[in-house]
């Protein structure tokens, strides 16, 4: 009867524990929503500000169009102002948008309108909504599911991170390519490097720089990626992994020389060439500020 109590109050605790994870990991959604809502004008240009920082999309939509089917339904989990869902349109192909942040959606649907109808009609539905608990989406549903720009990045516990990885599953249909960015551990190691070799001994770097678990100055908190973390986490998920991508490929951390060489088109031209062709080489992938996984749903057996 004692062992049966303690069993008992063994489950009853890790049901706690798991409660209050979840709670956890739910105010951190909250607060990246909040530090995309409080950040929209910077968000609102990360991708296109400068040749550099446009070359996450660039290379993205790049592999993107080489795996999606020719035309189907897309869920864009994650995708704030719409840029991928914006371009699925204009493309064919149907787009769910979902985001966690209602100025981001809000600021997505305002964009939409100014499109031409045909396009317009594409975009299903756009949603504020949290990429951990997509009860409101069927499983098995999306020809396609995105989770592109680092969201994943912004979820601190890994309870969280993996519910989220097994719910972009579940409304992925058999088959269906599954697209999945996050922020590298290894870049941000090289941007202390840059930015904050000052206060690298400073105690508050060290779970940053030990584990890639950090706080922002928004409170946002944030886990950086290894590569092999990341396609590991996608395969216990249920994915067989395509292909890895760094998304700034050779540019990662060349911000600088990057934005003048893109100031010549035809040096550009060479140079992003060079990037796509080089971009999924393991090295370069593991370096990225952003890590690209490609992977696809099993097929359902007869």
């Amino acid at each position: 009867m004692l062992n049966q109590h303690k069993d008992r109050r063994s489950q009853q605790q890790e049901e706690a524990d798991n409660e209050a994870e979840k709670a956890i990991s739910m105010g951190q959604v909250a607060q990246g929503a909040a530090a995309y809502d409080h950040n929209t004008e910077r968000e609102s240009t990360r991708a296109v500000r400068d040749p550099y920082h446009s070359l996450e999309f660039m290379v993205t939509w790049h592999f993107l169009q080489q795996l999606l089917p020719p035309t189907g339904l897309v869920l864009d989990a994650g995708g704030g102002l719409g840029r991928y869902a914006l371009e699925l349109c204009r493309a064919g192909y149907e787009v769910v948008l979902l985001h966690p942040s209602p100025r981001l959606v809000s600021l997505a649907r305002e964009t939409f309108a100014m499109e031409p109808y045909a396009v317009q009609r594409r975009l299903l539905g756009s949603a504020i909504g949290d990429v951990q608990d997509l009860s409101m989406l069927k499983g098995d549903h999306f020809d396609a599911v995105l989770c592109l720009g680092g969201l994943l990045t912004h979820i601190g516990s890994s309870t969280g991170r993996d519910k989220a990885l097994s719910e972009l599953v579940r409304v992925a249909r058999p088959g269906a390519l599954v697209a999945i960015s996050v922020m590298g551990y290894l870049a941000m190691l090289r941007a202390i490097l840059v930015l904050f070799s000052d206060d690298l001994l400073d105690p508050s770097l060290q779970a940053l720089v030990s584990s890639g678990d950090t706080a922002s100055a928004t409170d946002t908190i944030r886990h950086f990626f290894r590569a092999d973390e990341l396609r590991q986490q996608a395969e216990s998920a249920g994915l067989t992994t395509i292909q890895m991508v760094g998304c700034e490929g050779l540019s990662t951390g060349l911000a600088e020389a990057t934005n003048a060489l893109g100031q010549d088109a035809a040096k550009w031209a060479q140079w992003t060439q060079i990037v796509n062709r080089t971009c999924t080489e393991p090295a370069v992938v593991d370096m990225a500020e952003h890590i690209l996984y490609l992977g696809r749903k099993a097929e359902r057996r007869a």
